[in-house]
């Protein structure tokens, strides 16, 4: 199929047209072009070979239930079978949102680890409402995702092989991300989505491939035999704590050497489970969305401002004093906001996030005394109550001090949660 010249108008399925203005670029499966719809410009998917009558009616059917969720740059258009193809209309890509690839050649980096944070939030968001519409996505690799290194907002894109689940789209996924069921010859589905999310999910905090240790190494060439071996039937987790015999090597695998102490022990442990042979080989054990973003949560309940370096850090919250990650500051961290099951230290200059959203409700503060404080930054007032039974209102943006025994009422969005000040 020749390409779509400039000034070309292709017609969709609902009676409008679009006009091609350029080509943003293209890959193995087809061409996006930049295109005029009614005066508004969008992006134009273009199947190099078009495919089957199936994949046609599928996509179709998914344009007209509309997207999972806000992170997913999902078809809008659909067009008629024309010029031998035919293709799909979506959003543009924001400028200021960058490939994952991007990020994992250092070509860009996130301002913070709370964007960080964010963007495996959203990712996992994403994939849970994509499930609960009883979807599978089938191809998740690293050419899926646009960041904002800002904030962390995700864009989903290449929704085009979205299947209802338990049906194949044709599309087996890309090496290193499908799980070694599919690598073996199965047929994808929420479970092996799983799978490649926790790929995803470890290249974003990490740098690094989970399976690329010493064994990928002295690969002398990468053949599809040596695909299926180290990343299907031989897989062997790059920190697996009964076999060393994948680890990093120095020098070449420098992110992941330098960031597994980083990050909470919390973290290290799930990946350690979910890349374990037992899950592995068992993908009914694999863990959902949901308690993805509970352990997320609880790693940013454990990301303070060192106090003396004023820079990010993870602490561990077993104790009453942390240690900062950048210059070994000691932080103290023996005051505390109780949640459930859940221990939040209070620091100087540190957010609180209440539930799950990437919004913070809270922020941490210091007055010229050295008393903490905590201010409401959420849209919804808070209920206080005192040691002695008074009961205190905190408003949007007024503040309260950070005293034991205080015991709080947050209403986050419509959802009260209840906590309370202590010191450890």
């Amino acid at each position: 199929m020749a390409d779509l010249a400039k000034g070309t108008r292709i017609s969709l399925t609902d009676g409008g047209c679009v006009t091609i203005i350029k080509e943003l670029g293209r890959g193995g499966q087809g061409i996006v072009y930049l295109v005029d719809l009614n005066g508004e410009q969008k992006a134009l998917k273009w199947y190099l070979t078009a495919p089957d009558e199936k994949f046609y009616r599928n996509l179709e059917k998914n344009i007209m239930n509309g997207a999972p969720s806000d992170a997913f740059l999902w078809p809008e258009h659909l067009t008629n079978r024309q010029l031998g193809s035919f293709g799909y209309v979506m959003q543009l890509r924001p400028k200021n949102y960058y490939e994952f690839g991007n990020y994992l050649l250092a070509k860009v980096s996130f301002k913070s680890f709370t964007a960080m944070l964010a963007a495996a939030m959203k990712i996992c968001d994403g994939f849970m409402m994509l499930h609960r519409c009883g979807y599978s996505y089938q191809d998740l690799n690293d050419g899926n995702f646009f960041i904002d290194p800002n904030n962390g907002d995700v864009l989903i894109c290449d929704n085009d092989n979205v299947m209802p689940q338990g049906e194949k789209s044709g599309i087996m996924g890309k090496a290193r991300y499908m799980a070694p069921e599919i690598v073996a010859g199965g047929i994808p589905d929420k479970r092996s989505d799983r799978f490649s999310l926790s790929v995803i999910l470890f290249m974003l905090f990490y740098a690094n491939h989970p399976f690329e240790g010493e064994r990928v190494v002295a690969c002398p060439c990468m053949t599809e035999s040596f695909e299926r071996k180290f990343y299907g039937s031989e897989a062997i987790f790059i920190y697996d704590p009964t076999n060393n015999a994948n680890r990093p090597v120095r020098g070449i695998h420098q992110n992941i050497i330098r960031r597994w102490p980083v990050f909470p022990s919390i973290l290290r442990e799930t990946f350690e489970r979910e890349f374990s042979q037992e899950y592995l080989q068992n993908p009914e054990k694999r863990m959902i969305e949901q308690n993805w973003e509970k352990i997320i949560s609880q790693v940013r309940d454990q990301l303070v401002i060192c106090p003396t370096c004023k820079e990010e850090t993870f602490v561990e919250t077993n104790g009453a004093i942390g240690k900062c990650i950048n210059r070994g500051c000691s932080i103290d961290i023996s005051k505390r906001l109780l949640i459930n099951n859940r221990s939040l230290p209070l620091t100087d200059k540190t957010e609180i996030f209440i539930d799950n959203d990437n919004t913070p409700d809270a922020v941490v503060s210091k007055d010229a005394n050295g008393v903490l404080l905590i201010k409401n930054i959420s849209p919804d007032k808070w209920t206080v109550e005192t040691p002695s039974d008074k009961v205190k209102t905190v408003e949007s943006q007024d503040i309260m001090p950070v005293k034991e025994g205080l015991k709080i009422t947050f209403k986050i969005r419509e959802i009260p949660y209840r906590g309370e000040i202590t010191n450890i």
